[in-house]
């Protein structure tokens, strides 16, 4: 089985959403939020920026093009962090 080949913003992407996910991941536990709101969270804050950032960073490999990717993929667990609260907080 052959792996994909990853772009530079990809690779920036992905180790944003791994360090967010780690400290989204740690955060939910010390505040006591819910593991599934936050995944879903999560998943549902990066579904709905792809259409978006995908079109402004495709084919582009500058700096300006890797911070992006960097600062939103750390930002989508934290969406995810913030739904998780945010649900808690209006639960009866």
């Amino acid at each position: 089985m052959r792996l994909p080949v990853l772009t530079a913003i990809a690779k920036a992407q992905l180790f944003g959403m791994a360090v967010g996910f780690a400290l989204g991941l740690l955060a939910c536990e010390r505040l006591e939020l819910s593991y599934p709101i936050f995944v879903i969270g999560f998943l549902a804050a990066w579904a709905a920026s792809e259409p978006f950032l995908a079109k402004r960073l495709t084919g582009r490999s500058d700096t300006g093009a890797i911070v992006i990717g960097v600062a939103s993929g750390f930002l989508f667990p934290w969406a995810g962090v913030a739904a998780a609260w945010l649900l808690l907080t209006l639960r009866p």
